[in-house]
């Protein structure tokens, strides 16, 4: 017997969509708020340690934001994580006046807000989590994953440390229009490199103000996020 049965066809693989939520967050500088990330070709075409983000676009602008206060937090301290080369180095030269590790400047800490972001009416975001979106994008957008040397999408990519791959894909979509010449998509949403954090990738074009506003000191996320990187916030 054959599989599907005669007569029928599997159904074909689609972009996975979804809805933002109403308010997300962000942490970023007291002013100016809502600087969307912006990067040049040259250093787009950069793979991982490179200058940007994740899924900035070319000629565009993107804003980053999370779901939960946690997240936006998590992929902004991330940077102050001690690394293993610094510990090793620190253990082996205690004498050596190195600054405390996981040490983060106070001045740092009192010129960063943590926003709530709201949007207004916002398009659909793919989700390139989902293994409908991986097959999709495999097919429809193949140009684009050769020239950075993939041949199947899946999450251990997309979630890499190459940016090429992400870039790409972000320029792809953001491409992507009606027959008006409209955008057909707000953004990417995504899970953070860093743990269960769902994270929003949104494009310039998609209207985005400033809901609410609290100082990063004694926020019960902060207090979370650095004892989860071994962090002291000074």
């Amino acid at each position: 017997m054959s599989w599907p049965p005669l007569g029928r066809t599997w159904p074909v693989a689609d972009l996975h969509l979804v809805d933002a939520p109403d308010v997300t967050w962000r942490v970023e500088r007291t002013s100016p708020p809502l600087v969307f990330s912006k990067i040049s070709p040259i250093d787009a075409a950069g793979g991982a340690g490179g200058a940007g983000n994740r899924f900035d676009v070319p000629g565009a602008g993107v804003l980053y934001t999370a779901t939960e206060p946690g997240g936006a937090l998590a992929e902004t301290l991330a940077r102050f994580r001690p690394s293993a080369d610094l510990i090793l180095q620190m253990n082996e030269h205690p004498d050596d006046g190195f600054p405390p590790a996981g040490l983060v400047d106070p001045s740092w800490v009192a010129m960063r807000r943590l926003r709530s972001i709201r949007l207004e009416s916002p398009l659909k975001f793919v989700d390139v989590d989902d293994p409908r979106t991986h097959t999709y994008l495999t097919k429809h957008a193949a140009r684009e994953l050769l020239g950075v040397g993939v041949k199947n999408l899946d999450v251990a990519v997309m979630r890499g440390a190459e940016r090429r791959v992400t870039r790409a894909l972000a320029a792809w979509i953001y491409s992507q229009i009606d027959d008006r010449g409209n955008s057909l998509y707000s953004g990417i949403r995504y899970t953070s490199r860093l743990g269960d954090y769902e994270c929003w990738a949104i494009f310039d074009g998609t209207q985005a103000s400033v809901a609410s506003e609290t100082r990063l000191e004694g926020h019960t996320a902060v207090r979370s996020i650095a004892a989860a990187f071994d962090l002291t916030l000074g």
